[in-house]
């Protein structure tokens, strides 16, 4: 029994002198076959270094030692990295929100008409969402489609909030670029109307859309339409370029102007259903915030085809001598 036990023993001896052993050195640390000893590590090498031990050699083992290489030639810890990576995503995106576009390059302004006159930006920009900076350059008329809470940031002004109501007009001289952000969670829409010849003074009628004082006629709010009396169905304000007013029609009372002698910018309401009739013919069916130019020299009707109650706002342009096709194209 005692023999056995021997040469039990030998055996397992010799297969213990046999087998490769690891080498430590207090110096180093323990490598990889055939690899040379690896640099000091921090603790965010670890991981890596890690995962490249136990994967051996192999396509993934010589993939993570040829990005260690690159990452060492370009003088560069991987700690060094992971720390810039955040930075440089901060600094981009900052760069974007900073960067000021032309109002034709913002994603959220689509351009729905244009021509040598004017062009016309339906404006959408979601719950707590935002627009680019964008310059506005020209003077511009815009219009409320339903009612919004944003806030205005002008560049180089404090931000300012602004409540705004369904069919409110507005007007600025341009000169300017701002962000619009939707931080109260409502949806902000309008039509923006972009005047691309010089307005002069602005001048209120029977609305108080820029500051001073309204000079509204008793006889302004008296058109050729025949349309219902109401608070709607007036002129708004005018400048040295254009007139604005927003104009009622329901059932039986519709705006005719059998001789129009000035272009014409018309804009669907958010309660609208309209009819568009232009030289005797059927132009379009308008909604919510649906724009139509209106030719001078061609006679105009606009109903309600529901009979219910629609408005539009109607910007006329006072010089006679703009002549444009029904299309928009200048004659």
């Amino acid at each position: 029994m005692r023999s056995v036990s021997y040469v039990s023993c030998a055996l397992l001896l010799g297969l213990a002198f046999f087998g490769e052993k690891p080498r430590i050195d207090a110096g180093r640390e323990i490598t990889a076959r055939g690899q040379a000893p690896a640099a000091a590590m921090t603790i965010e090498e670890i991981p890596a270094s890690i995962d490249w031990s136990l994967s051996g050699s192999g396509p993934q083992a010589a993939a993570s030692s040829e990005n260690s290489a690159n990452q060492k030639s370009a003088g560069q810890s991987p700690s060094e990295q992971n720390a810039a990576s955040p930075d440089a995503l901060v600094a981009q995106v900052s760069a974007v929100e900073k960067q000021v576009v032309p109002l034709a390059h913002e994603p959220h302004h689509q351009i729905v008409l244009r021509n040598d006159f004017v062009r016309v930006y339906s404006v959408s920009v979601q719950p707590l969402d935002a627009t680019l900076i964008h310059k506005h350059d020209l003077p511009y008329l815009a219009v409320s489609l339903g009612a919004s809470d944003v806030e205005n940031d002008v560049n180089g002004k404090p931000p300012i909030r602004l409540s705004l109501q369904d069919g409110q007009v507005m007007y600025s001289s341009g000169g300017f670029a701002h962000a619009v952000r939707t931080d109260a969670g409502m949806v902000f829409r309008n039509i923006t109307i972009e005047l691309n010849k010089p307005q002069g003074t602005a001048r209120n009628l029977c609305k108080q859309i820029v500051p001073g004082p309204l000079e509204c006629a008793p006889e302004a709010t008296k058109g050729k339409k025949g349309a219902a009396e109401g608070d709607d169905d007036m002129p708004y304000f005018e400048t040295d370029g254009v007139r604005v007013a927003v104009i009622g029609v329901t059932s039986g009372y519709d705006y005719v102007d059998e001789t129009a002698k000035e272009n014409a910018v018309l804009v669907a309401m958010t309660n609208a259903n309209l009819s568009v009739n232009l030289g005797g013919e059927h132009s379009s069916f308008l909604h919510d915030g649906d724009v139509v130019w209106l030719p001078a020299g061609t006679h105009r009707k606009v109903v309600d085809f529901l009979g219910t109650h629609s408005s539009f706002l109607l910007v006329s342009l006072k010089d006679p001598s703009d002549k444009v096709s029904a299309s928009g194209a200048k004659q």
